[in-house]
């Protein structure tokens, strides 16, 4: 009986599913904007940084994140520039869209260089979406992005659309709305 419980309670927890779980909300409220969000629990190597700009990157911004990219330094995981436009990437599931409209729009080759110059080039959501739709987005197909202004406006940047919102508050998690 005793053998059974431990072969029972041993593929109870193999049958669990680890999760990567993020989060984030925001919330505008007499004219001010509060964002926050979690980074996932499991990395080891968390670290924030700071950038300067300059002439190519005009705003500087400050950026966190866990996974070293080589000589691009850490890929950002959230953000937010000194025009209070900030930024959080939440891993997601998505399908493939074979019938996207992508194909005339510029590659993303520097994932995360791409994600520093949006902070260091952008002081609103316009500005971002302006930005994004330059570009084939579908590359990050396996996460779901979120940029929010100091006016509370907020985008959400899902693999294959763009949701513009001004809710008072607002929340996200690992899906695609």
């Amino acid at each position: 009986m005793k053998s059974i419980k431990i072969v029972f309670a041993l593929l109870f927890l193999l049958s669990i599913n680890i999760a990567n779980p993020c989060s984030m909300y925001k919330v505008t409220k007499n004219g001010k904007t509060m964002v926050g969000c979690n980074e996932d629990a499991w990395r080891t190597t968390p670290h924030i940084w700071f950038e300067i700009g300059n002439k190519k990157a005009s705003f500087g911004a400050a950026f966190t994140g866990s996974r070293f990219d080589g000589k691009n330094g850490y890929a950002p995981q959230s953000g937010m520039n000194e025009h209070g436009l900030i930024f959080s990437r939440l891993a997601s599931y998505h399908p493939e869209n074979k019938n996207s409209n992508f194909k005339n729009r510029l590659k993303i080759n520097n994932p995360t260089q791409y994600l520093k110059d949006i902070l260091h080039t952008c002081k609103t959501v316009e500005d971002v979406k302006n930005f994004i739709e330059k570009y084939d987005y579908s590359y990050f197909i396996k996460d779901v992005f979120i940029y929010v202004d100091k006016s509370g406006k907020y985008i959400v940047v899902e693999p294959f659309k763009i949701i513009s919102g001004n809710d008072a508050s607002y929340v996200l998690s690992n899906f695609c709305p």
